[in-house]
């Protein structure tokens, strides 16, 4: 395992070939309403990027499910992440990187509930271009409601380095 990790090269943000980059993120945490820690939030979403500034910025799209504690809802809307520091060879990872992000879900809805949106945007540890660790908060534009979470992405169309790139 160690010898395929150091020979992946590390590629923080690299360009896009010719499809997006897809993560599917779950998260779980709180919801808070007028100070209050209230109820159980989990959210599932499909994050499709394109680089936007090789090595700094990709943007793309957040589109999933998320429940709140008492009801299941959509949301949707535009995400910009951008890489703050990288570095090489941490852990069983031969790169990682710390990044921001930024979102604003205009498209939340409920069955009770139209025309929500939420703003924020959270901190990002994300390795080998593969995994990503995140903490989030958001605020509902609408009512007087903060949601915290910890997030945990995958990257669906990461390409696969060669095992033994001295065969090829």
């Amino acid at each position: 395992m160690l010898g395929t990790c150091s020979q992946v090269q590390a590629q923080s943000f690299p360009k896009n070939q010719k499809s997006p980059w897809v993560w599917v993120e779950l998260g779980t945490g709180f919801n808070q309403y007028n100070g209050n820690a209230k109820l159980f939030l989990s959210t599932l979403q499909v994050v499709p990027q394109y680089t936007l500034i090789e090595g700094r910025m990709r943007g793309g799209v957040v589109a999933g499910t998320f429940y709140q504690g008492t009801r299941f809802g959509l949301h949707g809307g535009p995400r910009i992440t951008l890489k703050l520091l990288e570095g090489k060879e941490i852990l069983t990872a031969a790169s990682f990187n710390i990044q921001v992000f930024g979102e604003l879900l205009f498209a939340t809805r409920t069955q009770a509930e139209k025309d929500r949106q939420w703003l924020g945007g959270g901190l990002g540890f994300e390795l080998d271009d593969l995994v990503v660790l995140s903490i989030k908060v958001h605020r509902d534009l609408q009512q007087p409601i903060t949601y915290a979470q910890f997030g945990l992405a995958y990257h669906l169309t990461r390409p696969v380095p060669p095992v033994h790139p001295e065969f090829e």
